[in-house]
């Protein structure tokens, strides 16, 4: 290590060189101090070594040449590009810094106030981290709601994961099974009321005349043939008996092949076997009245006529 100008010249070192070490020394010692893995007792050790070059390059290259006429001084560019980046700048100006003073000076004044950019720089950084939050209370607000609901979910996955199954006991007795409703199967049932005859609101239907029709006690899917010219429109169904009605259904009329037909699904399975009338009323309060007798058996054929 150079100790003072006269070590310098019999080490056989000129000032140029001295200057290059200086510059390199002066801009790289934070940088290259940190990149490098040191132990603490070799950190302080390299700090003390790095300390006397910089007291000897300040001692000696800022006052041994003064150049009061400034010849050949690089512009002030030129120091300033130097103290950004001294391995890309031109080795003139290096050159130039071994023989004045002056520049020197110049140069660790551009130095020192780059490092201190530097510094405040990095000070501001870490202030709008810390002041990031106050800034911004709803956004830190949902980030904490989410981080809460992603600890909660993940702990109840756990636990359920943890949780061992229970041991099955052989003694205990099966659970009962619950018995399946079958599906309803609706079998096709027509009755051809095309020949009664209408009557209106209250009026007495006269039954008495009509033949009464077995119907089975069953599920049926019902097709009713009405009287022609019957209207396209919802008609009421009811089954009723000594003026109860044991089962009603809605159901809209279509015409089919010159018909009007009525296609209906009606379960009789919960009607009681018995004598019924079977009533169709539009909404204008026509009604048409068929006698039916509802039986368990099922008789042959599912086709039955008035």
């Amino acid at each position: 290590m150079l100790q003072n100008p006269a070590s310098a010249k019999r080490s056989g070192k000129s000032g140029r060189d001295l200057t290059r070490i200086a510059v390199y020394e002066l801009y790289g010692r934070s940088e290259q101090f940190w990149k490098i893995g040191m132990r603490m007792k070799d950190r302080r050790a390299f700090e003390k070594k790095d300390k006397d070059l910089l007291d000897f390059a300040h001692s000696y290259l800022s006052e041994a040449f003064p150049n009061p006429d400034r010849q050949g001084c690089p512009p002030d560019a030129a120091l300033r590009s130097l103290a950004l980046s001294p391995t890309e700048s031109e080795p003139t100006v290096t050159g130039h810094l071994a023989a004045c003073s002056p520049c020197f000076r110049r140069y660790a004044e551009l130095l020192a106030q780059l490092r201190s950019q530097r510094a405040a720089d990095k000070r501001l950084s870490w202030a709008r981290v810390a002041t990031w939050p106050r800034s911004h209370p709803v956004l830190v607000g949902a980030a904490l709601v989410c981080a809460l609901s992603i600890a909660i979910g993940a702990s109840l996955l756990l636990n359920r994961i943890r949780v061992p199954n229970p041991p099955l006991d052989a003694n205990r007795a099966p659970y009962p099974v619950q018995p399946v409703n079958p599906m309803v199967v609706y079998a096709p049932f027509s009755l051809d009321l095309s020949t009664l005859s209408p009557v209106r609101g209250s009026e007495p239907s006269g039954t008495a005349s009509h033949q009464r029709i077995p119907v089975p006690r069953s599920p049926l899917y019902l097709t009713l043939t009405l009287p022609l010219a019957s209207e396209e429109q919802s008609y009421n169904i009811r089954l009723t008996a000594g003026g109860h009605a044991f089962w009603s259904k809605s159901a809209q009329a279509h015409l089919q092949e010159g018909k009007t037909l009525i296609r209906v699904e009606a379960d009789f399975r919960q009607v009681p076997p018995g004598s019924y009338n079977l009533e169709v009323e539009s909404s204008t309060g026509i009604r048409l009245v068929q006698p039916v007798l509802i039986e368990i058996a099922l008789p042959n054929g599912t086709e039955r006529k008035r």
